[in-house]
């Protein structure tokens, strides 16, 4: 178990240092009253055919206590500006739960001149021993770096 620990930091350690970073303030995230954070990155280590395959971090805090979510996302560009994609993951709030996801983000660089975006996510997180199941969706802004 550790050596696979071990290999996930240095693979995601890799995929940061190349690649395009982002972080994003949420507002909804999992009905959270006081919205969230989320963090990804372009993950050049992995770099699919096609697309571009994004590691996510979400953290957040709302009426149901501290909120996490890691999930692998494949984003495809479908027009300009515009990118449409799927993830899987976990999620944790109150216990560990099997997350999927969609997501649609739009490029705000060529109205604003500046590396902006806008998006929204929705998913359903599957609850496991006792953990509650959820629809989560969130709407984010941020900024990449």
């Amino acid at each position: 178990m550790r050596k696979w620990i071990v290999l996930l930091v240095l693979a995601m350690g890799s995929a940061l240092a190349a690649g395009n970073f982002s972080v994003a303030g949420s507002a909804g995230y999992a009905g959270s009253v006081f919205g969230g954070v989320e963090a990804s990155w372009d993950c050049i280590l992995f770099q699919p055919k096609k697309g571009a395959l994004r590691p996510t971090l979400d953290l957040g805090y709302g009426a149901g206590g501290f909120q996490a979510a890691f999930a692998m996302r494949h984003m495809f560009d479908v027009a300009e500006g515009v990118k449409v994609g799927g993830g899987v993951g976990v999620r944790y709030q109150g216990g560990v739960q099997a997350y999927l996801r969609g997501d649609v983000e739009y490029d705000l660089a060529d109205l604003v001149n500046l590396p902006l975006f806008v998006g929204g996510d929705l998913g359903y997180a599957y609850g496991f021993a006792g953990a509650p199941s959820a629809v989560v969706a969130q709407f984010k802004a941020g900024y990449r770096f």
